[in-house]
């Protein structure tokens, strides 16, 4: 479990960058190599050590409060460094990985069939309404198939 992000930390992560001509607000803070995001970091008295969280997400704290359980900062700008807030949107740590691999609009999947059409029980989650199209033309292709495989036993007979 992390700790919670000072106000302090909070406040200088929002103030402390520099504007693009895009309009976003890049954070002056060093950034992770291996994943871009900007970072901020404070020392914990009560654990007694640094703590580090992305700069995004002490900017959000410092203007919504703290990030509900289970859901994560999405940007819309797709800056990983931006701490624009209006940039800057809450979504649900699947639905924010969704978006990010494959572009595709909130609440639908790629062929824009509702997201309450998925089927989140399964391993990987699919959206019934594509697994039933595919399903079809399957079927309809096995039928394609074994009516050739006929046809030339029929030819190959005569």
């Amino acid at each position: 479990m992390t700790a919670a992000i000072p106000e302090a930390v909070a406040q200088r992560a929002a103030t402390r960058y520099t504007v693009s001509p895009g309009g976003c607000h890049i954070s002056t803070y060093s950034v992770v190599p291996t994943t871009g995001y900007a970072q901020i970091g404070w020392r914990d008295s009560e654990l007694g050590k640094v703590q580090v969280t992305g700069a995004h997400r002490a900017a959000w704290t410092h203007t919504h409060g703290p990030i509900p359980a289970g859901l994560t900062i999405d940007h819309l700008c797709r800056e990983k460094r931006c701490v624009n807030v209006a940039h800057l949107r809450l979504l649900s740590r699947a639905e924010n990985a969704r978006r990010h691999s494959h572009d595709f609009p909130l609440g639908q999947c790629a062929n824009g069939h509702p997201l309450s059409s998925y089927s989140a029980s399964a391993r990987r989650p699919y959206c019934r309404a594509c697994k039933r199209d595919s399903n079809a033309r399957a079927r309809s292709s096995a039928v394609t198939a074994e009516s050739l495989r006929s046809w030339y036993r029929e030819a190959a007979a005569s």
